[in-house]
């Protein structure tokens, strides 16, 4: 009786103690999941095989809970990378090189045409579409991310928030 009493009394325990480390292993599995910074839908927009310059779209989401700004972008094959806003200004586009990209807590900023971007400057070879480029990010919380950005051509309506 002390035997079989003994017996179930270890089985419980360590069937409560293999429940408590799948729920601790499965709370952290989440708190993986929601990371400081986010990107999605990276890509490149494609261009003709002489273009001097080609953009970068993303969009970056910061989960914290203070602000984080995007300092450079890099990748190899470009004699550089830079961070750019475009707008309008007395009815001409514009477009100013901005030192840094700052993307408030819990928010999330869109990189797309005629708005945020990243200029890629002076391609060895310009990308095909369909192809990938891997840009790195660098962030001013110590933060570094590299993303597979996919070549493609721009939905022009889309792609500027135009609606018809």
């Amino acid at each position: 009786m002390k035997k079989i009493t003994l017996n179930l009394t270890l089985t419980l325990l360590f069937s409560l103690f293999a429940t408590q480390i799948n729920a601790t292993t499965h709370n952290h599995g989440e708190q993986q999941n929601m990371e400081a910074v986010g990107i999605q839908n990276p890509w490149v927009r494609s261009a003709p095989p002489n273009a001097p310059a080609l953009g970068a779209f993303m969009e970056i989401y910061n989960n914290s809970d203070k602000g984080v700004k995007l300092l450079s972008a890099s990748a190899s094959g470009y004699k550089r990378l830079e961070l750019h806003r475009s707008g309008r200004k007395n009815g001409m586009m514009t477009m100013v090189r901005q030192d840094f990209v700052l993307i408030p807590a819990h928010e999330k900023l869109v990189f797309k045409p005629g708005s945020w971007h990243i200029m890629m400057i002076k391609p060895e070879k310009v990308p095909k579409e369909g192809s990938s480029v891997a840009i790195t990010l660098v962030f001013d919380n110590g933060l570094s991310k590299t993303v597979n950005a996919m070549v493609r051509k721009a939905g022009m309506m889309k792609d500027y928030g135009v609606k018809h």
